[in-house]
């Protein structure tokens, strides 16, 4: 008898299971099937709505700037998006070079224009080619995508004829690429009777003054109470040094007028260039309590000596600095 109540409550624990089991199964077939309604629904519904977008012609972008593309897109609900940069110098820098899909082609409103844009004319630096042989500059112009220029020649006593005296771009300048670079070339010493231009910077303004006397030469002078340097020193010429000039003409000096490091110690800075074939950019840095400053920035002859009177501002360090690497650092107290 209780074998008999054990099996059918077995059985009826069954019949639930299987009931509820049921239920559970129809209900993931209903949500099944309004999911797959609801999804159908969607798609239609999304496809009715962008095919009854209008149609609108693309604008041509060529040439425009990107403000001026966006309003142009902007009028006929249209979008962009830039796909690339690229140098091109007929088409100034931030305009449209070409687009996707192009101008004249039909699209739905929302559509997404593809752009690519200019990033105007291609920049290169001017490489230093001075005192190298005329040939092997014309080369290395070239290799650097510049042209060659006019090409005067002049006397140097210190760069060897048919090398190369001065350039112009400077080097190291960023010009447009293909830019021309004008040279000047060596003949070599001068004939007898020419006048070369000593290089008076850095040096005491009587030193100049007396070499225009004896060589009958005007000059004349441009005072500038600003610089660093004491007064009286020399700052810059014209001509430049090794430049030609001629019985009366004016060589153009300008001196430091700064009265106020006149007849103060001064610290002398010196050092002398590695030999080698190429001219070398020195930059020299002094410390001090007045803070740092620059006191030379400019190329100067392999071999050559520098010799500066710097005005003394306390304990200081001073950093030479050759080509960009520090070949130099010193104490001055």
């Amino acid at each position: 008898m209780q074998d008999i109540e054990s099996t059918e409550i077995l059985e009826g624990k069954r019949s639930a299971t299987v009931k509820v089991l049921k239920a559970v199964s129809a209900l993931i077939l209903v949500i099944a099937f309004l999911g797959t309604i609801a999804f159908f629904s969607f798609n239609w519904a999304f496809s009715a709505l962008v095919h009854t977008r209008a149609e609108q012609p693309v604008p041509d972008l060529t040439n425009k700037n990107i403000d001026t593309a966006l309003n142009l897109l902007a009028n006929v609900n249209l979008a962009m998006r830039k796909a690339g940069e690229e140098y091109q110098p007929d088409i100034p820098a931030g305009s449209v070079i070409r687009q996707l899909p192009p101008a004249g082609i039909l699209v739905r409103e929302g559509k997404v224009v593809r752009v690519w844009v200019s990033q105007g004319k291609e920049s290169v630096e001017v490489p230093d080619v001075t005192s190298m042989p005329l040939r092997n500059a014309e080369f290395t112009l070239r290799q650097a995508n510049l042209e060659i220029g006019k090409t005067d020649t002049a006397y140097s006593v210190e760069i060897e004829k048919g090398n190369i005296i001065s350039q112009t771009p400077a080097p190291l300048t960023l010009v447009v690429k293909g830019e021309k670079v004008n040279l000047v070339v060596s003949n070599g010493a001068p004939n007898s009777g020419a006048i070369l231009v000593p290089d008076f910077r850095h040096k005491k303004f009587a030193e100049a003054s007396n070499w225009a006397s004896d060589h009958n030469i005007e000059i004349g002078v441009i005072e500038d109470p600003e610089s660093f340097f004491p007064s009286g020193t020399v700052l810059s010429q014209k001509p430049q040094a090794d430049e030609e000039i001629k019985t009366g003409d004016t060589l153009q000096i300008t001196i430091s007028s700064n009265k106020e490091v006149l007849g103060e110690k001064l610290h002398r800075v010196h050092y002398e260039l590695p030999q080698g074939k190429n001219d070398n950019r020195v930059r020299i840095i002094l410390i001090d309590n007045l803070g740092e400053k620059e006191i030379l920035n400019e190329y100067k002859q392999a071999g050559s000596k520098i010799d500066l009177n710097v005005p003394y501002g306390g304990e200081a360090i001073v950093r030479i600095y050759v080509d960009g690497i520090l070949v130099r650092q010193k104490e001055l107290k």
